[in-house]
């Protein structure tokens, strides 16, 4: 599951590693994510350690009497330079390398931050201990971000990442992977993508 929204979202900031709170929309989304799991068994839930992932999950574990595990290879991508600028004044201010990035992601390096190669490396890593952790289990909610959500999507489908923004992440939203033995690498499939139809209620 993607977080819930915050100011910067609605501002059309980016948002990278800023640690920005959920809105009180972000709240009503975290609250009817957490009504969307009632009928779901969770084994665990784990989450970026950014304050807006955690605010999106803690509804879910407080329903269902879970710990919120905190794991940082599931952060969002560093944008740098660019955290928390206006959408709109990077068009006009660094178009070229902008561009550039929205088409070949997995190899342009954000000012001062990192591309989504380096995404896709450390949430690899971050879902293969999840996997492995919960290879018996029943289903386990991890809640994070636009990027790293669609690197593991990518990785499910043996999709290069410079496609990854054909994939449409919402805030919010909740996609849905299911694994055997080797894990999402080895066995995944992609049963649901974006699915917001709990934010329609």
């Amino acid at each position: 599951m993607r977080h819930g929204e915050t100011d910067y979202h609605v501002e059309k900031r980016l948002v990278g590693r800023k640690d920005v709170s959920i809105n009180e929309t972000g709240r009503e989304q975290a609250r009817r994510a957490g009504e969307y799991f009632d009928g779901v068994e969770l084994s665990a839930i784990y989450c970026s350690p950014l304050k807006r992932c955690r605010e999106t999950a803690q509804p879910v574990a407080d329903n269902k009497g879970l710990e919120v595990q905190v794991m940082d290879g599931l952060i969002e991508v560093e944008m740098g330079e660019w955290d928390g600028q206006l959408v709109k004044d990077l068009f006009l201010n660094d178009k070229e390398l902008l561009t550039a990035w929205m088409r070949n992601p997995s190899s342009v390096t954000l000012p001062g931050g990192e591309d989504f190669g380096a995404v896709r490396d450390r949430t690899a890593l971050a879902m293969e201990e999840i996997t492995r952790r919960h290879a018996q289990d029943g289903a386990v909610l991890v809640v994070s971000h636009g990027g790293p959500i669609r690197t593991i999507i990518c990785q499910t489908l043996k999709m290069d990442i410079d496609n990854m923004l054909r994939i449409e992440i919402d805030l919010a939203s909740i996609s849905s992977i299911a694994f055997f033995e080797g894990g999402i690498a080895k066995s995944g499939i992609v049963s649901l993508v974006n699915d917001t139809s709990h934010l329609k209620q």
